[in-house]
């Protein structure tokens, strides 16, 4: 007895159905650059504003070891550039940070007065609602996400 074939389209709609959630999570380059002192103090806010930011994302930090590090802080911290109690630290470049979870993030570098000079980042993280019934990926209007 002969195995049914399916129609490659069949094939393909249920492979491109599998890849939906991973296509999805984007990868973003910090300032698309390495994290450093900006040339503003206002750089990394405004690179920050013109990106959304989805649960399962990640951002990427590029910095040299002993240079730069890279600080998630409470936005107390954040405000005040102080990282007395810090969530996390990334001491070692490129750090990658998953955005597992819904909020605001704060993200600063701890040596010297680097976060005074404006090197820190604050990020409102969102759960992406999955496309409407019926609606093919390629349906999603591509400016509606900043890819990087």
């Amino acid at each position: 007895m002969r195995a049914k074939r399916w129609p490659i389209q069949l094939r393909l709609a249920v492979v491109a159905t599998a890849c939906i959630g991973c296509s999805l999570a984007h990868q973003h380059l910090v300032g698309d650059s390495i994290w450093s002192i900006p040339p503003s103090n206002e750089f990394y806010s405004n690179w920050a504003s013109n990106r959304s930011f989805a649960v399962g994302d990640d951002l990427v930090f590029r910095f040299e070891l002993g240079f730069y590090d890279v600080v998630q802080v409470s936005r107390r911290e954040f405000d005040s550039c102080s990282a007395d109690n810090a969530f996390r630290s990334f001491l070692v470049g490129p750090a990658t940070v998953s955005l597992n979870e819904e909020g605001v993030f704060y993200f600063i570098c701890s040596f010297g007065n680097y976060c005074l000079l404006g090197q820190k980042l604050s990020v409102t993280v969102q759960r992406l609602l999955p496309p409407p019934t019926g609606a093919s990926p390629s349906s999603t209007p591509p400016a509606s996400r900043h890819l990087k």
